[in-house]
């Protein structure tokens, strides 16, 4: 009688794929380190995968799948029309840190990830996840415009690629600490950046009369542009040399 197959024998053979993967990269790592980490035999490894770049591609496609689904309970905060401005913008970071909790918890293969599993065959993983995020931002935005929350005139392409290009930062510097660094302070001011940006009141009017004036120069109160009223080299050397003629014998 055939003896049944360990029901836990992927999973085992999942944990050990991801410790050699991390200690060696894609490239160099070798099934039988990975089978004998687990216990488990070269015909159990490929009974579950075709190969170990099928082993590592299953264990991104885990994570990818996790943090979609903490990217899609976010976008459901714009689903319904928001009445406390306050509760939302706690939601919204929760979830924050709900997705970057989880990404620090899985920071080696994150980093693994990011990196492109130490092989150059896996560096459109972390392209298409970077794309993905930013569909999710384009979707996030758009639904905000429409909530009222967002100016109507936003560029929702550039605010996505800025927004995604962010987030992706933050996470690949979190995943190289050695220690976990305080995810809820550095999210409240991810947040607050995002929304209020870097200006002061008086140069977000300045440059929000520069936008809406298609680039032209336009003065503002509280910024004066005195140029203007400067001479020009050339005009001051015109006056001098008039003065000079005034001035002149014979004149």
């Amino acid at each position: 009688m055939p003896r049944p197959a360990d029901p836990n024998a992927k999973i085992d053979l999942l944990r050990a794929a991801e410790e050699v993967f991390v200690e060696c990269g894609v490239d160099h790592a070798k099934i039988e380190e990975i089978t004998g980490r687990a216990g488990h035999s070269k015909g159990s490894f490929y009974l579950h995968f075709g190969s170990k770049e099928d082993a590592f591609r299953q264990i991104v496609e885990t994570m990818l799948a996790r943090l979609a689904a903490c990217l899609e309970e976010s976008e459901a905060l714009y689903a319904e029309n928001i009445s406390d401005i306050g509760e939302y913008l706690e939601h919204w970071r929760a979830k924050d840190l709900e997705m970057f909790d989880f990404i620090w918890g899985n920071r080696r293969v994150m980093r693994l990830m990011l990196e492109g599993g130490g092989s150059s065959q896996f560096g459109y993983l972390i392209d298409q996840f970077a794309q993905r995020s930013r569909e999710q931002a384009k979707r996030a935005l758009a639904l905000g415009i429409r909530q009222g929350l967002y100016r109507a005139e936003l560029d929702v392409e550039i605010a996505s690629m800025m927004l995604a290009g962010g987030y992706d930062r933050v996470a690949r510097e979190i995943v190289k600490q050695e220690r976990k660094p305080d995810l809820a302070g550095m999210l409240a001011a991810v947040q607050r950046f995002c929304l209020v940006g870097l200006a002061a009141p008086t140069l977000a009017g300045f440059i929000d009369s520069q936008v809406n004036n298609g680039g032209n120069k336009k003065r503002h109160a509280g910024i004066h542009h005195k140029s203007s009223e400067r001479k020009s080299p050339e005009n001051s050397n015109q006056e001098r040399r008039t003065r000079n003629v005034r001035r002149s014998p014979g004149s």
